[in-house]
């Protein structure tokens, strides 16, 4: 039955309304004469437009503009007479440039379709030009053909990400790390290192990543590095954060897209996505509604005959309301649900070559993720306004194989463990702005977070019926204000600050196996963070940035002393330049970092297979990242390296340790390059692309007995779209030399210790998949 939404949600798209492509849309347009900066933000919100800027906006007053018009039109007379001029950069991309600089190139005009336009990012409380950020900070933006590929959550965002890891377990369970942050392999109660955000919201706090789709998304921002002043307590690593298409005002649009794959040696899947935008009250009021669903055919097969045992299905979706009850103010309601079930995990008990594993109970495992956001944003004067609150609920249900560990947990015969968790996450912030021009440019804010999780392990038998054997319930709460700011040292230098002081409160009980451990704790903190960049030309800066973050401690049973893990923080440098050189043509983004971690709070395994929280001593991390984007001509080359060494230097107990112990799961070196062409056929747009990605060998953990090598490896993919008046139709062969490297040599706690696991590439998968905006 839920296999057939696949199908419904690709018919659904008929019920879209047919309008003229988005180069000849006419929206309904209503801005007062507001400050510029505003007002150009109230044209995106309305129209659903990018609008990209050479420099700073100019503090000057916009042209009142209103009515049923074209985006360039509404632009054109915004800019009435100032000194600057909208320039087609892109399908629905606008780049603001002023009209004395065209005037010097008049011999050589900027045409329509000039490449390169600069990317607006929000991820810092903030709208900057990327090109101009002084901090290392990563943009993924969906492929202009359509789909990312075969996969389509983080995944797809890391394979072209330097710097950003994940784990392999199960859709829905995979752990993010950020520059080598990387505490353990395992899911357990430990806070999470990188902060995960849906637009103004935080989804988790010491969960897995949900594994999200990206379906609709306008881009990922991937802060690098510790941002405690902007995020609070546990973004050591980082801040991964997903930014939605909002509804569109006064337009009527839609997009839906049908696929199918085959995986070499597995099973047929296929997938569907559907988005519908309609206006509800003329220029006042629009809805966004999108849908998926995607099923995995699975390649793992059981010893007992079972074929493709992890096969899995994911269904969701979005719906979201924009209201703009006043000039330059917007209410966003958004609601998100996503289910993802597999019916096995995807390990192996063999050597990682072969797909074929011999547990003899099957291990299911379901997810689901929901959230409640709203927003309101507006002018008050000069400032921006800016007040969010979101809700968001995961749920976990987890089988594992327990009857290797039946001794140790009190039980004979085969033995099963089922991990039942419940996460909720309350995230409430309000933020006063200054205009983004301005000399002196500064967010303060206030915010406050609540995390409860639930979690309880029930244990059966062939001899035992089922029964608790696990408790958790946990409430951490974070009150906090927030300040961030940059002020013109001179016309090219600049200097940034940043604090957050913030109260934590963390409230523990944890039960296993009768005994029983209650903690409460308040811990009161302060992270600064600091910058210099240096903007030696235009769209080229160099930066020296210095960030930090921590998070809270816990119960830890093991620990006589104090029954507690302790507070963990980390420090880091960077010092970074980006560029934008061969008339915005190449950018180039590169650095270096340094980074100390004391106290690291790490999960790791106990005798029973269950994950418990302890301090593991202090780590340092020293690396470089560079990456480049190029467009000459019809061509566009991506590449990126990373390398980094993020070692384990002293134990617990401050002494050194006698070997080289490397932090889990990220690799010191890491590699990746795209290629692709653009040409016609016809009034078809083709474009051929091939694209690798260079994994460095890793290790999995640094607990004695565990630190199991993960090899390197190298996937090779491979594709080709033809685009014709919205119509995409796309081929996509990923894995192309069909490897079977190990890519996570971990899949069952209870049997780890005994048995060695490994979780092999996806084999090489043919996608064939059909899309059309209307």
């Amino acid at each position: 039955m839920r296999y057939g939404l696949t199908a419904a949600l690709a018919a659904s798209v008929a019920l879209c309304p047919q309008t003229a492509e988005a180069r000849d849309t006419s929206y309904q347009v209503s801005i007062g004469a507001i400050d510029l900066a505003d007002a150009l933000a109230t044209l995106t919100a309305q129209t659903g437009i990018s609008v990209a800027t050479d420099g700073p906006i100019p503090r000057q007053r916009s042209a009142a503009v209103r009515g049923r018009m074209s985006a360039r039109e509404a632009l054109d007379r915004m800019l009435r007479g100032s000194d600057l001029r909208a320039v087609r950069a892109g399908e629905l991309t606008y780049r603001i440039v002023r009209r004395k600089h065209l005037a010097r190139t008049v011999s050589a005009p900027e045409p329509d379709d000039a490449v390169g336009p600069d990317i607006v990012i929000t991820a810092r409380k903030q709208s900057e030009a990327l090109s101009k950020v002084a901090a290392p900070v990563a943009v993924y933006v969906p492929d202009d053909n359509g789909r990312p590929g075969v996969e389509t959550g983080s995944r797809a965002v890391a394979t072209g990400t330097e710097g950003l890891t994940l784990t392999n377990t199960t859709p829905g369970r995979d752990r993010l790390f950020i520059r080598g942050i990387a505490d353990s392999p395992f899911n357990g109660f430990s806070q999470s290192t990188v902060s995960i955000q849906v637009d103004d919201g935080r989804t988790t706090y010491d969960a897995p990543d949900p594994g999200l789709r990206l379906v609709d998304i306008a881009r990922v921002e991937v802060l690098k590095g510790p941002q405690g002043p902007l995020y609070g307590t546990g973004a050591l690593g980082g801040v991964f954060r997903i930014v939605t298409n909002r509804p569109v005002l006064g337009v009527a649009i839609g997009e839906g897209s049908l696929g199918f794959s085959s995986v070499s040696a597995g099973g047929l899947g296929g997938d569907s996505e559907a988005m519908v935008n309609v206006p509800l009250v003329s220029d006042r009021i629009a809805a966004r509604v999108v849908a998926y669903a995607a099923a995995d055919g699975g390649w793992i097969d059981d010893a007992s005959g079972k074929r493709n045992a992890n096969r899995s299905l994911t269904y969701g979706g979005r719906a979201m309301l924009r209201i703009a009850p006043a000039d330059g103010w917007t209410v966003d309601l958004t609601g998100l649900f996503q289910s993802v079930s597999a019916r096995d995990s995807q390990y192996v008990d063999r050597d990682a070559d072969d797909l074929t594993r011999s547990v003899p109970i099957r291990e299911p495992r379901v997810g689901r993720v929901r959230m409640t956001q709203g927003t309101i944003a507006g002018p008050i004067g000069t400032l921006q306004l800016t007040a969010a609150t979101s809700l968001t609920w995961q749920d976990q249900d987890d089988l594992f194989d327990a009857t290797v560990s039946a001794a140790a947990l009190g039980t004979t015969g085969p033995t099963t463990y089922r991990d039942l968790r419940a996460y909720r996450v309350f995230d409430q912030e309000v933020r006063l702005s200054s205009s983004s021009d301005a000399r002196f440019s500064w967010v303060v804010g206030a915010s406050y977070l609540a995390a409860v999780t639930r979690a309880s392990g029930i244990l059966s038998s062939a001899t035992q019926p089922a029964a608790p054997f696990f408790e958790l319930h946990r409430k951490v709460t974070e009150a906090a204000l927030f300040a961030d700011g940059s002020f013109d040292l001179s016309s090219r230098l600049r200097l940034a600050t940043g604090v957050r002081v913030f109260r934590a409160t963390t409230d523990d009980e944890r039960t296993e196996d009768i005994s029983q451990a209650v903690r409460s704790k308040s811990l009161p903190g302060v992270t600064p963070s600091a910058s210099l960049s240096y903007q030696f030309a235009a769209n080229r800066v160099v930066y020296l940035r210095v960030g930090t973050a921590l998070r809270p401690g816990g119960i830890d049973q093991a620990n006589l002393k104090t029954g507690r893990y302790d507070a963990d923080q980390v420090t880091s440098i960077d010092l970074g330049t980006r560029l934008r050189l061969d008339g915005g043509r190449l950018s180039l983004d590169g650095g270096v970092f340094a980074s100390s971690w004391h106290d690291i709070q790490s999960d790791y395994l106990e005798p029973t297979g269950l994950i418990a929280t302890r301090n593991a001593g202090t780590a340092a991390n020293i690396g470089g990242e560079i990456s480049a984007d190029w467009q000459p001509g019809s061509w566009r080359l991506k590449a990126g390296a990373t390398w980094q060494r993020p070692r384990l230097t002293r134990g617990v107990d401050g002494s050194d340790l006698p070997t080289d112990r490397r932090l889990p799961v990220v690799p010191d070196v890491a590699a990746r390059i795209y290629i692709r062409r653009d040409f016609s056929i016809g009034e078809w747009r083709v474009s051929p692309q091939i694209a690798a990605n260079l994994t460095g060998a890793s290790r999995l953990s640094f607990d004695a007995g565990l630190d199991r090598r993960i090899p390197g490896y190298v996937v090779g993919r491979a594709g080709v779209a033809a685009d014709r008046d919205g119509l995409v139709i796309r081929l996509d062969v990923d894995n192309v030399l069909d490897g079977r490297a190990d890519t996570f040599a971990f899949g069952n706690p209870f049997s780890i210790g005994s048995i060695r696991q490994y979780t092999p590439l996806r084999p090489r998968t043919f996608s064939v998949s059909l899309s059309k905006r209307f």
